[in-house]
């Protein structure tokens, strides 16, 4: 039977490049962190392996906790998947923290699920991962203050983020509060796009029709969440709290694993900033920055240079590469998982 690559085959085909093409490109600093791990304590890097295993676990089950308020089918095992896809979506095609929706809105289009519902999803899922981050945030600039070690870039990119976070709360809120104000403003959206599709000779990115049809599933999200209670909507914070405590766990371990062991202030201090300056970056995963400013906080609080390198890289390696990596290869998964769906639903079909 002749093979006949299709759109989904060429698509696997354009990433699988961009995959090679960014392992490639850092291949140096890759090298570097394999032979980092290579001399860490053997035992407390087996513990970091495990707790980022319940760590991914744990985003699937936070996003499944956010699709069971919104009435999404919970499937959190597959939601991990799709976190890890996320990742590395956002890594190897960046465009703004856009890209990392992508795979979310390919696995509601493929279970025909509603879009706008998987969109504010998203972005309640944003809301509470922010809000809870901002917490332990707020405990490492303390500790910084402290000890008379607090920057001014570190206190602008934590007024950035406070404000995108207050952003996102706004959004929903006007759905909330003002649902015909927002169909407005979706609407002069669409119009804007669409008069600079037409400047720029191309398709118009949104219709008046789907902008319709999102802001009828953004008001029956909304009522759902107004329906909810208190106990299932307070849950995903519990959960990300616990993922932001697995978090500082890896980066405890990790330390350990180099003969560093950290306190809690420390600890606290270093963690945030690092993920301060993976939400707010230039680069795609704050690659280079991310590095920087954790050998930067690290020597300020104590920590010998030499130490401080080392520990960051293998730091990194767990937090950024391998996610990067596994979500590559969750593509497949996916993939596998979405053609075993549809085949039963066919099964399914005649019989109801």
């Amino acid at each position: 039977m002749k093979f006949k690559p299709t759109l989904r085959h060429l698509l696997y085909a354009a990433l699988a490049i961009l995959f090679a093409r960014f392992v490639y490109l850092n291949r140096g600093q890759l090298v570097d962190i394999v032979a980092v791990i290579r001399n860490g304590v053997w035992y407390y890097l087996l513990v970091v392996v495990a707790l980022f295993g319940l760590a991914v676990q744990n985003q699937g089950r936070l996003y499944s906790s956010i699709y069971a308020i919104l009435h999404l089918p919970p499937e959190r095992k597959k939601l991990s998947a799709i976190f890890l896809v996320s990742r590395f979506m956002s890594v190897a095609a960046p465009s703004g923290g856009l890209s990392g929706a992508v795979p979310f809105i390919q696995d509601a289009r493929r279970r025909k699920l509603a879009v706008g519902t998987v969109l504010v999803a998203n972005l309640i899922y944003l809301i509470v991962w922010y809000s809870t981050f901002t917490l332990v945030l707020l405990i490492g600039l303390l500790h910084l203050f402290l000890v008379n070690d607090l920057q001014w870039f570190e206190i602008a990119e934590t007024i950035i983020l406070i404000g995108f976070t207050a952003l996102l709360m706004a959004v929903l809120a006007l759905a909330w509060l003002a649902p015909t104000w927002l169909s407005a403003i979706l609407h002069r959206f669409t119009q804007l796009s669409a008069r600079i599709a037409t400047w720029l000779k191309r398709p118009v990115p949104i219709t008046v029709a789907q902008t319709d049809a999102l802001a009828d599933e953004l008001s029956h999200t909304i009522y759902l969440l107004r329906h909810a209670g208190w106990g299932p909507a307070l849950r995903p914070f519990a959960i990300a709290l616990l993922n932001e405590l697995l978090n500082l766990l890896i980066l405890f371990f990790v330390a350990l694993a180099f003969g560093v062991q950290m306190n809690l202030g420390v600890l606290v201090a270093t963690y945030s900033i690092g993920i301060l300056f993976f939400l707010i970056s230039p680069t795609p995963g704050g690659l280079g920055f991310v590095e920087g400013i954790l050998i930067l906080v690290m020597t300020s609080l104590g920590i010998a240079e030499e130490n401080a390198a080392t520990i960051t890289l293998a730091y990194r390696g767990f937090t950024f590469w391998l996610p990067f990596i596994l979500g590559f290869f969750a593509l497949r998964r996916l993939e596998r998982l979405s053609r075993a769906e549809a085949a039963r639903l066919e099964e399914l079909g005649p019989q109801s």
